[in-house]
């Protein structure tokens, strides 16, 4: 299926990014619950707290859809100092393969650039996939985080860094 994905043979989008704060911690939690059903979805309480925390920035992608702005995915980061971390990057299931993970992705990496910050991230051993996007970014390998998750699944921790 190379090249046809998403909703009725979609190929790539373009999402539309826009900067969400605590206001949008219903939707990004409806978000997080369709892109990691069974596994530890973040309700909207967490992502209230989580986004009203110093530091958080989160991105939410939109597509036009029916003539409506239809939100597709997210992206939430924390940053200290010289240092980031992607605390979350999720998409709908019926939108994954589109492109959004990458402009989501592409668009914290290029500030990050921009900034001379340092990014990491933790990834499930078993998320080929995401870990594929991550390395095509720039993302490397620097350890692993044995037993991370509640299911008791390894993490990688992958970081990327300017020039």
């Amino acid at each position: 299926m190379s090249g046809e994905t998403g909703p009725e043979g979609r190929g790539k989008v373009v999402p539309e990014l826009r900067e969400v704060g605590p206001e949008a911690a219903e939707l990004l939690a409806s978000l997080h619950h369709a892109a990691f059903s069974g596994h530890e979805p973040w309700d909207m309480t967490a992502f209230g707290q989580i986004l009203a925390m110093p530091g958080v920035v989160a991105w939410l992608a939109s597509v036009s859809w029916a003539g409506k702005a239809l939100p597709v995915g997210f992206i939430v980061s924390r940053h200290v100092v010289d240092e980031g971390e992607i605390l979350s990057l999720g998409v709908h299931p019926r939108w994954r393969r589109c492109g959004v993970a990458r402009r989501l992705l592409a668009h914290l990496v290029r500030q990050a650039e921009q900034a001379g910050d340092t990014l990491f991230l933790e990834v499930r051993v078993s998320n080929r996939a995401a870990a594929g996007l991550y390395e095509t970014l720039g993302f490397r390998q620097v350890a692993m985080r044995p037993r991370y998750y509640d299911d008791g699944e390894d993490a990688r921790l992958l970081r990327w860094s300017p020039g």
